[in-house]
């Protein structure tokens, strides 16, 4: 009888590591797909001088719509207050090509990479998540 409780303790075990990689990978892969919109945006506006181009307003729907659905699905995974301030910088950004205001768009996009950058080191599996 005792082996059955060892061999359910150890699904439960694994089925919780399983639960932990698989938040690790969707949370990653949503945060870095968010830093890879702003790497292309910044390469993008590096020698512009003005906001006001349909392409950098494409980048940034683009951004924004992405985002919108992975926040979705890691509403799911983690807690969503951790994540809303990547919700409001991306709508900055909107608010800043309509002011053509150069220096606080890049400031957000700054922001927006600090922010993903910080979530994955404290967003992943660790033994926390599994116990």
């Amino acid at each position: 009888m005792k082996v059955f409780h060892y061999i359910n303790f150890l699904i439960i075990f694994l089925f919780l590591i399983a639960i932990c990689i698989v938040e690790e990978l969707l949370v990653s892969s949503a945060l870095e797909n968010v830093q890879n919109y702003c790497f292309e945006i910044e390469n993008y506006i590096s020698d512009k001088e003005s906001l006001k181009e349909n392409q950098i307003v494409l980048m940034v729907d683009n951004l924004e719509f992405d985002w919108t659905e992975d926040e979705s699905k890691l509403c799911y995974l983690v807690n969503h207050i951790s994540i809303k301030e990547l919700s409001y910088e991306i709508s900055h950004l909107k608010a800043y090509i309509s002011n053509d205001d150069i220096v606080e768009f890049k400031a957000a996009l700054d922001a927006i990479v600090m922010y993903c950058h910080s979530y994955l080191h404290f967003m992943g599996a660790n033994v926390y998540n599994i116990l």
